[in-house]
């Protein structure tokens, strides 16, 4: 029997993790891998980003639609103020502060509205907030997968099957010639 799988990916939860090691996550490799399986059927792939007024994310994201990805995006609200009304930091008036975002309700509800839609749910993301989405689904008889780094993974997710996100899924940099010498990954 085929099972019919549904990919989420918490584009945010993995950036951070990408940057701190100076990566590039190569999108591409993990449609390849996942929509390869033997005994799968990739019914839905989608990425949750959230735009920032700093980056310009069309190429990136027509990018991922051209492979196969849908995109669900939320924008930044860039603002100017004194102090900021969480932490009480005090600002310069012409220094401006991001109001921090998320898509995990977003997730965790496309999920739940697709559960007939699927048999296997992979989740991108190390995130503790979906613990209960994941026990959820277990209950209700679907395969949990989740892919993570190995520092963020937190494991009340308790997954069926955890894939930690290797070097194999980052984009090589190539070797460069310079006077001779080869610079780069042997």
């Amino acid at each position: 029997m085929v099972k019919r799988t549904f990919l989420q990916i918490d584009l945010q939860n993995l950036f951070y993790e990408a940057r701190r090691r100076e990566e590039k996550i190569d999108f591409e490799k993990i449609w390849d891998s996942i929509n390869s399986r033997e005994g799968e059927f990739l019914t839905e792939a989608i990425v949750y980003l959230i735009r920032s007024q700093d980056f310009e994310s069309d190429k990136f994201e027509t990018k991922l639609q051209k492979w196969g990805y849908k995109i669900q995006a939320k924008n930044t609200h860039r603002v100017l103020m004194d102090t900021c009304p969480t932490c009480k930091t005090e600002f310069k008036m012409d220094q401006p502060f991001y109001k921090q975002t998320n898509l995990d309700v977003e997730i965790t509800v496309d999920c739940i509205n697709r559960i007939n839609s699927y048999d296997k749910w992979i989740l991108m993301s190390g995130d503790g907030d979906f613990a209960y989405p994941c026990r959820y689904l277990k209950q209700m008889g679907k395969t949990v997968e989740i892919w993570s780094f190995k520092e963020c993974y937190n494991s009340s997710l308790d997954p069926d099957k955890i894939t930690f996100i290797s070097d194999d899924f980052f984009y090589k940099k190539p070797k460069v010639n310079v006077f001779g010498f080869k610079w780069g990954p042997l």
